[in-house]
């Protein structure tokens, strides 16, 4: 006859095999609620709020309901419908910047001394080196926008 215990609960075969493998994994196996729990190991969930924010929990069970265990694909996900979409707005206004900076930056260094060489020349009367220097500015500045696209708008396609 099978003796009851209080605050014991009854677990299957399989339970108690799992658990027991757990215990030799090295991993823990307890009671909470009434019901057994097997601690899976330390797992890293995301937080659905904000998915560049994330938090390591001691087992997957222990995951909170603001967190999730899926991964975000891009840092400019949001959780929405329990699944990361990534918000191609966002996106595209860093992407934007991005290349923005980087064109500015470039212009900075190689076009702007260029044009500003040119004009001193233009000034001094001597035109056809001038020319040259505009035209040495104006192909750098060619190259600049085509090693530097534009990201394309998700506004435009649509």
């Amino acid at each position: 006859m099978l003796e009851k215990f209080d605050g014991a609960i009854e677990i299957t075969e399989q339970q108690y095999s799992d658990a027991l493998a757990a215990k030799i994994d090295g991993r823990k196996a307890f009671v909470r609620d009434g019901e057994l729990i097997i601690y899976t190991g330390k797992v890293t969930a995301y937080l659905k709020a904000d998915c560049t924010k994330q938090k390591e929990f001691n087992d997957k069970t222990l995951v909170t309901d603001d967190y999730t265990l899926n991964v975000p694909a891009t840092r400019f996900d949001e959780w929405i419908n329990d699944e990361w979409l990534t918000n191609q707005s966002n996106k595209y206004i860093v992407e934007y910047d991005t290349v923005d900076s980087v064109r500015r930056n470039l212009y900075l260094q190689v076009s702007d001394p260029l044009y500003n060489k040119a004009r001193r020349l233009e000034r001094n009367g001597e035109i056809d080196k001038a020319n040259d220097y505009y035209a040495q500015a104006d192909a750098s500045v060619i190259k600049i926008e085509a090693q530097n696209p534009w990201p394309i708008n998700p506004l435009a396609s649509q």
